[in-house]
């Protein structure tokens, strides 16, 4: 068992959620990889010792108690490093935290224990109980224990929400190869081999939770970032962010699935490595979406039909597969958004080449840089709406691949204007969309009304994406254009009719 006082010091450092634009894990806004978001009913979880949600009176203090934070997974997953991390994190934060390590407690307090399932539960029994105790002087207490049966996690959980205890379930896991490979005493091997019998995992059950809180990957991420977006779910409401975890999760993963297959296959035969990226990254998504949002529907560039849903997940799992089977070229996207209630709920833009995640947890507009206005276009086609507003605006063309790019670069402050008037499908733009406008950008139709998507025809004839301030002068040129154009074949009519 291990303690960390509170020093005061806000949680904004390296590998902190909430640092700005220079985050964590290579990704230079919010990145995260690795992990998968569930959502469940009940009160807000807060890292500051109290149990409250965001919003929920002060009062509530003395109602509700701290937070246990319980880790479960399998021997070698990373679950007493990461319980470390995110006691560092929280007490930074000035949170009094607690470190119920599985091991130090049995060792401690739990010494004639076997490895029954009995004596398995009794331990969870135990640690549930201590956390208990902490938990009602305000101290968030992190589990890091294997603890391999469901009955006795809910169990757990039942008796701490009885006494208005926030518990929080994390599932930290890796494929049995890679706990194999970090194992350094063999056991893994030893019991695979059956000189080693009762081994959770292999010989002996492991239960897995139905609706965790979080999942974490340890083989697609490191313990410090997990650590970090573990902080963020606690101290997030949890009615409004796990959708936006969930969707920055998701294409961050999908995106180093992308790389992984690039190193793979190499750029030998491109088409072939196009067609692999949008299977592979789709079948990641779909898979997960539907384990973790299971009554929610499903809008794709690679499935049939246009999917329905009053929560539709909206995603293009390679957007720019022509660059994405060029060697040269980053500039291809993973989109993952979510339309609910009439608008754009959450959405996350991976620019997995560049080590950038783009979503609407975080997002935030950079400044203009100096110089001309830039529009951004693509590079095999611009088409000629764009040509004629740079020459209107007095703009230069700056052609890139993806959409997600194209609208990225305006969030990024590398171009000034994306515009499309050629029509485009809802995946192509709207996680890019979604955050942009949680950004503060403007992004609407040609004409000034407001992107909507989720209908049954999927296709969107037009969109436009830039700053605030520039949105009534880009508009008004569009209009300029868009009639000169319409009046130019009228007037060639006339003249061939005179």
């Amino acid at each position: 068992m291990s303690g960390h006082g509170a020093n005061g010091r806000a949680v904004n450092g390296p590998g902190a959620i909430g640092s700005g634009v220079n985050g964590h894990d290579g990704y230079s806004v919010n990145g995260h990889d690795g992990y998968s978001v569930n959502g469940r009913g009940g009160g807000g979880r807060v890292a500051d010792g109290s149990g409250r949600g965001m919003g929920e009176p002060a009062g509530e203090r003395e109602t509700r108690r701290g937070t246990v934070v319980w880790l479960t997974g399998l021997s070698g997953a990373g679950k007493s490093t990461i319980a470390r991390l995110l006691a560092v994190e929280l007490g930074r934060a000035g949170t009094p935290v607690e470190v119920l390590d599985g091991d130090e407690v049995r060792a401690a307090l739990a010494g004639e224990l076997g490895f029954t399932k009995r004596d398995r539960d009794i331990q969870v029994q135990r640690v549930g109980y201590l956390a208990a105790l902490l938990s009602r002087h305000g101290v968030t207490v992190v589990v890091a224990l294997i603890s391999p049966y469901r009955e006795a996690r809910d169990a757990v959980r039942d008796a701490l929400e009885s006494a208005l205890v926030s518990f929080v379930e994390i599932h930290v896991r890796a494929p049995l190869e890679e706990l194999v490979r970090r194992d350094t005493k063999g056991l893994y091997r030893k019991a695979l081999a059956g000189e080693i019998t009762g081994f959770t995992g292999i010989s002996d059950p492991y239960e897995p939770p139905t609706r965790p809180d979080l999942v974490v990957d340890t083989d697609t991420c490191d313990p410090r970032t997990a650590a970090a977006r573990i902080a963020t779910l606690l101290r997030a409401d949890p009615a409004e962010a796990r959708d936006h975890l969930l969707a920055g999760d998701l294409a961050a993963a999908a995106g180093k699935r992308l790389l992984d297959l690039r190193a793979e296959r190499g750029f030998g035969e491109p088409d072939a490595l196009r067609d692999a990226g949008d299977q592979t990254s789709h079948a990641y998504l779909a898979a997960r979406i539907a384990e973790h949002r299971p009554g929610d529907g499903l809008r794709s560039e690679e499935s049939a039909g246009d999917g329905r849903g009053d929560r539709l997940w909206i995603i293009d799992p390679l957007d720019g597969t022509r660059e994405f089977g060029e060697a040269d070229r980053g500039d291809w996207a993973v989109h993952v958004a979510l339309w609910s209630g009439g608008s754009l709920a959450a959405g996350a833009v991976s620019l997995p080449a560049r080590g950038l995640l783009l979503t609407t947890a975080d997002a935030v507009a950079a400044p203009r840089a100096p110089g001309r206005f830039r529009i951004a276009v693509s590079r095999t086609r611009p088409p000629a709406l764009a040509e004629s507003l740079a020459e209107a605006l007095d703009a230069d063309l700056v052609p890139m691949g993806s959409a997600g790019v194209k609208i990225a670069s305006v969030l990024l402050g590398e171009t000034d204007l994306y515009v499309h008037g050629g029509g485009q499908y809802e995946w192509d733009s709207a996680a890019p969309v979604a955050v942009a406008l949680a950004a503060g950008l403007h992004a609407s139709r040609l004409d000034g009304s407001p992107l909507v998507y989720g209908r049954p025809d999927a296709w969107l004839p037009d969109l436009v994406v830039c700053r605030p301030e520039d949105a009534d002068g880009v508009l008004a040129a569009i209009r300029e254009v868009s009639q000169a154009t319409a009046a130019a074949p009228a007037a060639a009519a006339h003249k061939e009719d005179a």
